[in-house]
Parts: C-alpha cells; structure tokens; sequence
C-alpha cells in the first residue's frame, strides 16, 4: 500500500527513515517536504501531485494536522494515521483551565524558532474541527509522556481528556507510551501503529 509521510515543524522527510526500515517493504513509504507558504489548501495541493493510487497519509506533529486535513479533504482516502498531531498548546481552547500569562509565553519561545507564520497558521487551525469533518478511517495516536522540560503539558492533556472522547467512531483514539518526540526515540513503535493500522485496512 502506497502511504505518503509527512513530517513534523522544523523537520526532514529523512526523519521517516527509521520506520521505513522497520517496516522493511510492507508498505511503500513515500516521505514528502512540508515547506511554505502555510496556507492549507495550498499545502494540501503541492501533496496532490504524488497522490495518485489514492495513498494512504500518514503524518507526525504538524504531518499529522496536515494528514487530517488531507483526509478531509478527500474521503475516498483509504486511510489516514496521525502521531500526535492535535494542535498545539498555544491554543487556549486545547486547555481545560488556560494559564493566559503561560501561554502567551510559551508562544514567545515558539516564535523565536524564526516560523512566525507558521506558528500563526497552527495557532488558528482547530484540529478538532478538522477530525470531526473526516470520514475516512483515521488512527489518531496521542503520546502520554512529556518531554524533558515541555510546558504546559499536563493542561493540555486535560484538554485531550475532554476532547477526544467527542471524536466521531471513523477516528481510533490510541495512546502510546512515550512522548511527543515518538518518530527519534522509538520508530520500532510508529512502525507497529502503522502496520496494526493498516492491516484492517
């Protein structure tokens, strides 16, 4: 099955390589760029050109949000799996109680990574909208592990708590024990999801 992956902010298609080699011919894993200007349906079209054979989209962190995207755009997608991409915790909606003053803080440490408009483009994207629009089978995996000095974290999962039990029943909720940085730190595990995933596909 021919499956286009997409990697997460300030990352490389070269990230996919280690799950490529764990998945070892299973699937045709065609990692793409995700570049800028970050206006969804425009980033969604330069995807277009290599979806032909209706592919699979698989995505981690912002290649998440984009699959989501991606499979509600298309419904006829035969599936999309997204690692962790749910939004990001600039958002006050994505929290039960938001800390304001942390927040806009975190968003200051966020645009000092130089993607300001990036940054805004996520920011104004409800992933929860997006899910409940797609209709084709999803995996929406959530990582329940902070990583070494992540902020916020624990607001935001409360937020996720609320959330996700909301999500229609084409969305499989799965949570997996590690942290948002899943795709370095244990490809065997974004393997073994993908691979259950798609073999009831």
């Amino acid at each position: 099955m021919k499956v286009l992956a997409l990697h997460g902010a300030g990352g490389s298609p070269s990230e996919w390589e280690k799950v490529v080699a764990e998945l070892d011919g299973e699937h045709e894993i065609v990692p793409l760029p995700l570049e800028g200007p970050w206006e969804w349906e425009s980033v969604l079209d330069r995807i277009e050109p290599h979806a032909d054979g209706n592919p699979v989209v698989l995505g981690m962190s912002l290649g998440g949000m984009v699959a989501a995207l991606w499979g509600r755009r298309h419904p006829e997608c035969p599936a999309v799996i997204d690692i962790d991409g749910h939004g990001v915790p600039t958002q006050p909606r994505r929290h039960v109680d938001p800390d304001l003053a942390a927040i806009a803080g975190l968003r200051e440490m966020f645009l000092a990574y130089g993607e300001p408009e990036l940054q805004q483009a996520m920011e104004e994207l409800d992933c929860f909208e997006v899910f409940r629009d797609v209709r084709c089978p999803m995996l929406l995996a959530v990582a329940t592990k902070p990583m070494p000095g992540q902020l916020l974290f624990g607001s935001y999962q409360a937020g996720l708590a609320r959330d996700l039990p909301t999500l229609p029943p084409n969305i499989t909720v799965e949570r997996f024990d590690d942290s948002h940085a899943v795709l370095a730190t244990n490809p065997h595990l974004v393997a073994a999801l993908v691979r259950d995933f798609l073999q009831a596909r």
